[in-house]
């Protein structure tokens, strides 16, 4: 069969021949991929540079996807072998029946970017109906995914921030009650926040940047006064991973700093929400109720496509 194979940590996945898999048990099940979505964590782990490494090498490339089962069902599992490939071997209990309407692209891409947000707004920032949200860096594919995932759970408002214009826009289209860019001055920035706050206090930041930018919402903080708690969720930092903070703030707000990733919480809580939410948001986007700008490319480019800026769904056959 056709694979996207890792020969080696530190190079790209190249198209080419590899053995079909095997069966090794009856909780496996062999099945034909559709599509698979290249994630961060994939690309960081054929670089060899995340704690979790392969069985052994060469590698097929993939940890889950769509696939199509021998009757022809169209169902989204985790796969115990590469799901980027014509065959492919998958948990039966990460099985999940896709609804009618929802494009294998969109399917597969779905699940990584709701870890990165709908997983954080529900777990960490514990998100209600009548909430204002405040979405730093929602620009990009996650980020972007939290304001629709916020407006979805019934937040009041929702804020974004971000440097790309012409996502700034698209925002404003798909859950953005109010975008503030992130070109211009920091002075320009902490006004806009603060006077933000001002006019609706927000009770939740989603931080997807970290590094200065995370500075310059402190800072504006500073300048305002609290009417109620403000949790502060970070989930990335894409701007910097480190930032200089005084305590004071914690001191004289009542403000509250957590973590939201894979090391944050029980294992669990993911399988949980595969389980009984990601299902839910499945039919909603099946609706045509979720915006995503996702590129698709086929398996014979998959080492151009991991290459490319963006996020990039590889679909098979």
């Amino acid at each position: 069969m056709k694979a996207a194979v890792l020969k080696q940590y530190g190079t790209l996945p190249i198209y080419t021949d590899f053995a079909e898999p095997e069966v090794a048990n009856d909780s496996q099940i062999l099945v034909s991929p559709k599509a698979s979505s290249i994630k961060q964590l994939d690309i960081s782990r054929a670089a060899g540079k995340h704690y979790t490494k392969f069985k052994a090498m060469p590698a097929v490339m993939g940890m889950d996807g769509v696939a199509e089962l021998a009757d022809g069902t169209r169902v989204f599992a985790s796969a115990v072998t590469g799901m980027m490939a014509e065959k492919a071997v998958i948990d039966k209990k990460s099985i999940l029946k896709l609804p009618d309407g929802l494009s294998n692209v969109m399917a597969a891409a779905l699940p990584n970017v709701l870890l990165g947000s709908d997983v954080a707004l529900r777990t960490k920032g514990e998100i209600k109906a009548g909430d204002v949200i405040f979405v730093s860096g929602a620009t990009g594919a996650t980020g972007m995914m939290a304001v629709q995932m916020a407006k979805f759970h019934g937040a009041a408002k929702v804020i974004a921030t971000g440097r790309n214009a012409k996502t700034l826009a698209v925002l404003k289209k798909v859950g953005a009650d109010q975008t503030i860019s992130l070109d211009q001055t920091d002075d320009a920035i902490i006004a806009e926040i603060a006077a933000a706050y001002r006019t609706a206090p927000f009770n939740m930041i989603i931080d997807y940047l970290w590094g200065h930018s995370a500075e310059v919402i402190f800072a504006a903080l500073e300048k305002v006064k609290f009417n109620k708690q403000l949790k502060y969720v970070t989930v990335g930092e894409m701007a910097g991973s480190a930032v200089s903070l005084s305590s004071q703030i914690f001191r004289s707000h009542d403000l509250q700093l957590v973590g939201s990733g894979y090391g944050s919480f029980p294992a669990s809580v993911v399988e949980n929400y595969m389980k009984n939410s990601l299902p839910e948001i499945f039919k909603y986007a099946a609706a045509g109720n979720i915006y995503m700008n996702w590129q698709a490319s086929p398996l014979s480019e998959v080492e151009k496509a991991w290459a490319a800026p963006g996020r990039t769904v590889i679909t098979i056959n």
